[in-house]
């Protein structure tokens, strides 16, 4: 009678806060990899969940609930005014950690950014006029301490990003002068038209540029054709810099099989939920096929940290197709491949990694560095013509 009673009597933010709970605990994949103590969470965040009265508050506890797992590939399909901007998407400079101290690695081109004059090398100092050392205290997760760099990078790029209803203002040191700037939101500054960009470059050389599209599935039709419009090029770059925001398997293969003639291996999966559950490993080769008129001369693969999941799983792809060079930096290390679960009482949308990827190799698609290694994302499209060129 008293068990039947308490859940009658629960608010639907405790029923979706142990629903979130459960589904994390049964499906995510990577609790390896992290610090988090999921346990801990519990226990830290039942008694403010006791406590919410609205939707937005509820939100605002989700999110540091998920922030706890400091993985940019968990998002919520709602956010309040002061949420955070998602990242890698909205963010328009990558922050690293070197000596305790926090440093600009690299520069998103055509973005807020770049276009106030920020440069690569600047130590952050304050964001909004407060010390980002204190800010990111602030904001760490509860359920462990002592946090790694790779967790206190997350926070720093999380606060440069800022919130929605901020504008950043950002003070740097560079070269013993201390600068201020004033920026406004993460936003691109010369909007690219369509969902890709292509030009015949110097000496033949075709170039195909997707603009953060390869979610969109008219991108399988028009990149087809593209890529038989270039058919007399001696070689083509294609251009996956820009692509924080991920995309579909469909539009991955429709890219790579026009670069292969046999059916190759693409990637590994294993659901780590199963083995949870039942002690036994799923795992599995996923592979691609090659579609009619392959373009069978060099490629070129531009890479960077704006590269994100989809793109970061084609890089890897294109680094098992012979004619093939993946280029650029390291990329945006979004972690496996995501599902998506609706909390049943507020039916706010939660999406998070179910399955580990991997290279076929072996390697874990986060740990994938390209083949030819740049300073920053920008180097990588003269590297690229350098080695055409060769």
């Amino acid at each position: 009678m008293f068990i039947s009673f308490s859940l009658v009597s629960q608010t639907k933010y405790q029923k979706d806060f142990n629903y979130l709970w459960d589904t994390f605990n049964d499906y995510y994949a990577y609790f390896d990899k992290k610090q988090t103590n999921w346990k801990k969470v519990k226990e830290i965040y039942q008694d403010r969940v006791d406590s919410i009265k609205t939707d937005g508050q509820f939100i605002s506890v989700l999110e540091e609930i998920i922030y706890e797992f400091y993985d940019a590939h968990i998002s919520l399909n709602r956010n309040n005014s002061s949420s955070f901007r998602l990242i890698p998407t909205s963010l328009d400079a990558n922050i690293e950690i070197k000596n305790n101290k926090y440093f600009i690695k690299d520069i998103r081109q055509n973005f807020e950014a770049e276009k106030a004059g920020l440069k690569i090398g600047d130590e952050i100092l304050m964001i909004n006029g407060k010390k980002i050392n204190q800010l990111i205290t602030d904001i760490l997760p509860e359920s462990f301490n002592k946090p790694k760099k790779n967790v206190k990078e997350f926070f720093a790029n999380l606060l440069f990003a800022g919130r929605h209803n901020e504008q950043r203002e950002i003070s740097i040191k560079r070269r013993g002068e201390d600068i201020i700037y004033k920026l406004g939101k993460p936003k691109v500054v010369r909007k690219e038209e369509g969902i890709l960009n292509s030009k015949i470059i110097e000496k033949n050389i075709g170039y195909i540029k997707f603009n953060n599209s390869l979610g969109n599935n008219s991108v399988i039709k028009s990149f087809q054709e593209k890529v038989d419009e270039f058919e007399n090029t001696r070689a083509i770059i294609l251009d996956l810099r820009d692509t924080p925001s991920g995309g579909n398997a469909e539009v991955a293969k429709s890219i790579m099989g026009k670069f292969i003639t046999k059916t190759i291996s693409y990637q590994k999966h294993e659901k780590v939920s199963l083995e949870r559950e039942f002690g036994i490993k799923r795992s599995w080769i996923e592979l691609v096929t090659p579609l009619k008129k392959p373009y069978r001369k060099p490629v070129i693969v531009l890479v960077g940290r704006w590269t994100g999941s989809i793109g970061e799983a084609i890089a890897q792809g294109f680094d098992n197709i012979k004619s093939a060079k993946v280029v650029g930096t390291e990329m945006a290390k979004l972690l496996g491949a995501i599902g998506c679960n609706r909390l049943p009482e507020t039916n706010i949308n939660i999406c998070f990694p179910i399955e580990r990827l991997y290279h076929i190799n072996g390697m874990p698609r986060e740990s994938f560095k390209p083949e030819i290694q740049t300073g920053s994302s920008k180097e990588a499209y003269k590297k690229a013509i350098q080695i055409l060129n060769e």
